[in-house]
């Protein structure tokens, strides 16, 4: 039987340098702990440790590399891989499994950078971790749902845009919306298909466009809304218009 663990899964991430695993670069990882407190991750890492001591769950760490320009767009899927949760211990398009290949892939290819994204789960612990009784990620999800309306506080700026991955992280967006302060109703949200290889392999029934297309345009589209509204901050700040009556 073949060591998962051993296996390179996400080679684009190897290649880069930047792989999260014990096994391959055991460096990078300690590096990527080291500096967890660190930047714009520091404060919302702080908060993981204690979600950590409220849940009794091993919570994985928000990434030091993703966000490092800011959160402009929060991409959020169902619940952490084994991997990120017992292998990295982070939550990152570097970790050594598919789902973070497949990510990483569309995000590149639809212009979205690493710097300018923060990426969650709506279930910030592993569901099907075999330490606990069977659960479902429908229960989970509601247990979790307070954890993330105190997310979206603990933000420094709102995200310009959610990037939604995967029809669980759909359904609790919308559960948390109802609840929700005016200013996080108004902020958009896309939805596409979950970039685990099951999902990014097959083909949206609907429309008979492949799935990881629809993946790539929904980073494409994130990414253009990002940058449509950061270009409205900055036309619209006192410097601005100071340089604007030059």
């Amino acid at each position: 039987m073949t060591d998962r663990s051993k296996v390179i899964w996400n080679k684009h991430a190897y290649e880069a340098g930047t792989l999260l695993s014990r096994h391959h670069l055991p460096h990078v990882l300690q590096h990527r702990l080291d500096i967890r407190y660190e930047g714009v991750v520091g404060p919302l890492n702080r908060w993981v440790d204690k979600v950590r001591v409220s849940t009794k769950e091993s919570v994985p760490y928000f990434d030091p590399r993703a966000a490092t320009r800011g959160a402009d767009v929060l991409v959020m899927l169902q619940d952490p891989s084994g991997e990120a949760q017992l292998g990295s211990g982070f939550i990152s398009r570097d970790n050594n499994d598919p789902t973070a290949h497949n990510t990483t892939l569309a995000a590149e290819a639809g212009g979205l950078p690493y710097s300018g994204s923060l990426h969650w789960n709506v279930v910030p612990w592993w569901v099907a971790n075999p330490a606990f009784p069977p659960r479902t990620l429908a229960a989970e999800a509601r247990r979790a749902a307070p954890l993330l309306a105190e997310l979206m506080e603990l933000l420094e700026s709102c995200p310009k845009v959610v990037l939604l991955l995967g029809k669980q992280a759909q359904t609790a967006w919308s559960q948390l919306l109802l609840q929700a302060a005016p200013e996080l109703k108004r902020l958009p949200a896309i939805a596409a298909p979950h970039p685990s290889p099951l999902a990014y392999n097959n083909t949206d029934a609907a429309t008979g466009q492949p799935n990881r297309e629809l993946l790539q345009e929904a980073f494409s589209r994130a990414a253009a809304m990002a940058r449509a509204t950061l270009c409205e901050d900055r036309s619209s700040s006192p410097t601005a218009l100071s340089h604007s009556r030059r």
